[in-house]
């Protein structure tokens, strides 16, 4: 490896990202530089004499590539690589990389709680044991055995499974994928919406198939929300959206809180036209003590957990830095998608 590598951190807008980078030790022996600001003028003079850059969101048009004249390396934040242009990358011979980030798991991992929850009536199942329900619904305890027990004693009713039910998940980037795997462990059926449908091979890899909008939140028991907020996504799922869907069916948000019409959900989980919602995310945070969702008995609520501990920036950004090391040491790196 070069005794110094002039390594371009493409993103000048992407959130903590920038910040993140610049204050890890993992940068050490890396000459670093940065656009000057979120444009594609920016990148392309910033990208003239880099030769690897690191990407997260920002757009690597095949313009900015051809402006890179020492770049040999180019290594993606993820493992969606719709902000580069591969084929640019292929031709110009530029080895392209992904990353699985621990912090796209974290989300993964919330939202599968959610459903969990949901599905398992956690909450509920909490109350009546901690609040010893058993008291005054009649119940004496008894001593148990393997064949003698009190099943489901507090009478929770509406418990079902993740087994068998099909997941809709609302935006499959990134943490949509690491959501539909752990979907298919759990033996689910995956459909997903988004604008740019998946390679066929993708889909086969993940067991899902891409659905209309319509057709995801009616065939959908667990629909899944994880698409950013933009002017377009506001509001998204109104009380338009939630009448198609199964009035059985859960609701769950780790995207952004203002994808929901929250009044919208209230009124329907209450009166019994949609079955429960799993929220990590709100459209005021923390969730204002006068919303009526936090009184409801079908809603299962977390205070934006989804996004992990800082653990995951610990661990993802030495974990890309060093793929760009190994490949400067001649080794093989890992997650080549293209020119590899």
């Amino acid at each position: 490896m070069p005794s110094s590598l002039r390594l371009l951190v493409a993103d000048a807008g992407s959130g903590m990202f920038l910040t993140r980078v610049r204050a890890s030790p993992a940068t050490a022996g890396f000459e670093l530089s940065f656009p000057e600001a979120e444009t594609p003028e920016a990148r392309r003079a910033a990208a003239a004499e880099a030769d690897a850059i690191y990407c997260y969101m920002s757009r690597l048009s095949r313009e900015v590539l051809q402006s890179a004249r020492r770049l040999k390396f180019i290594q993606k934040h993820g493992l969606t690589c719709k902000n580069i242009d591969l084929a640019a990358a292929a031709e110009m011979g530029i080895p392209v990389a992904t990353l699985p980030l621990m912090r796209n798991a974290s989300v993964a991992e919330q939202a599968l709680l959610l459903m969990l929850a949901c599905a398992r009536k956690l909450i509920p199942g909490y109350r009546a044991v901690a609040e010893s329900a058993y008291k005054e619904m009649g119940v004496e305890p008894i001593q148990t055995s393997q064949w003698n027990f009190k099943g489901n004693w507090a009478r929770i009713p509406g418990l079902t499974e993740l087994f068998g039910a099909t997941a809709g998940i609302i935006g499959m980037g990134d943490i949509g994928m690491e959501i539909a795997k752990r979907c298919r462990a759990f033996d689910m059926a995956v459909l997903y919406h988004q604008r740019t449908r998946h390679a066929p091979e993708t889909e086969t890899r993940l067991g899902m198939r891409c659905a209309p909008m319509d057709e995801l939140l009616a065939a959908s028991d667990f629909v899944v929300l994880i698409v950013p907020h933009t002017p377009e996504t506001e509001g998204m799922i109104g009380e338009a959206q939630i009448a198609r869907m199964k009035p059985t069916a859960t609701l769950v948000n780790v995207g952004r809180g203002a994808l929901i019409d929250e009044e919208a959900l209230a009124c329907a989980l209450r009166e019994g036209r949609l079955g429960m919602a799993g929220l990590d995310v709100y459209r005021w945070e923390p969730l204002p003590d006068a919303s009526p969702l936090r009184t409801l008995p079908n809603v299962v609520l977390s205070p934006h957990l989804g996004g992990g501990s800082s653990r995951s920036w610990d661990v993802d950004i030495p974990a890309a830095l060093e793929n760009i090391r190994r490949f400067f040491r001649g080794e093989a790196p890992t997650g080549l998608v293209a020119g590899g």
